[in-house]
């Protein structure tokens, strides 16, 4: 989204991302905390089924709950707090002064990590390697997980946020790892084609290893030629890919 809130090519957001927001820290306000004190458990979460909870009971009870995962539309935005608006007006935005506080905490970050393997969980995946990122499919029942993020692409929004938030908190270096997945997931085994298109324009851009960006995006271009022409309206690989969805 554009500072006035106007939405943005997927590329031209993308870079926004990557480069911090330029011009966005004077307009935030030094004093909001929220993502801050859910992050350290001192404060609840707003909106959504329930009305809110604590970020240590979600983790507690929430995991293994995809019925609650698939179908509760405010937690997405505390547990991956970006610099972005989204779909819970109970949330506030995260901010670079928040940033600059949960970056050294280290309970901030074993947090995160924990709300990522669950995320992760109802995908069908699990964190194989919590140094690289390296992931694989969960050992048990990670079939009805794909099927249902084959069919339920609200998820492809939440994977955007993820990998965002991901970037914004510390872990920059699980980003490419998740795209790794789904290029095997999409390409390889076929087992996720449905996300092809969000892999390739949502995904993979806000990915900000310059170098491993550009990696996957030539092995994008490897499965469907073209497939960078798509955010410019000439879209030769466009009828290759599966469907997708914006990111909110």
């Amino acid at each position: 989204m554009g500072a006035a809130g106007a939405r943005l090519p997927p590329e031209e957001d993308a870079r926004r991302y990557r480069e911090g927001y330029p011009g966005q820290r004077e307009q935030e306000d030094p004093e909001k905390r929220d993502n801050v004190l859910f992050y350290r458990n001192e404060q609840k979460s707003r909106g959504g089924m329930g009305g809110g909870e604590f970020i240590d009971k979600m983790h507690s009870d929430w995991f293994g709950d995809y019925d609650r995962l698939e179908m509760d539309h405010g937690y997405i935005q505390w547990l991956f707090p970006i610099r972005e608006p989204g779909m819970n007006f109970e949330c506030e935005p995260l901010t670079a002064y928040e940033i600059d506080i949960m970056l050294p905490d280290p309970e901030v970050k074993q947090r995160l990590q924990k709300s990522y393997k669950m995320l992760l969980d109802f995908f069908g995946m699990r964190l194989a390697d919590p140094e690289t990122g390296a992931l694989e499919r969960k050992e048990k029942g990670w079939q009805p997980c794909y099927q249902n993020l084959n069919e339920s692409m609200h998820n492809y929004l939440r994977i955007t946020r993820i990998l965002k938030c991901l970037g914004e908190l510390g872990f920059a270096h699980y980003q490419a790892p998740l795209c790794d997945m789904f290029m095997r997931e999409v390409f390889e085994t076929k087992m996720l084609r449905n996300c092809a298109q969000s892999l390739a324009l949502y995904w993979i851009p806000v990915v900000k290893d310059d170098a491993a960006r550009e990696r996957l995006k030539a092995e994008v271009e490897r499965y469907l030629p073209g497939a960078y022409d798509v955010s410019k309206g000439k879209g030769k690989g466009k009828m290759m890919m599966g469907p997708g969805m914006e990111d909110d």
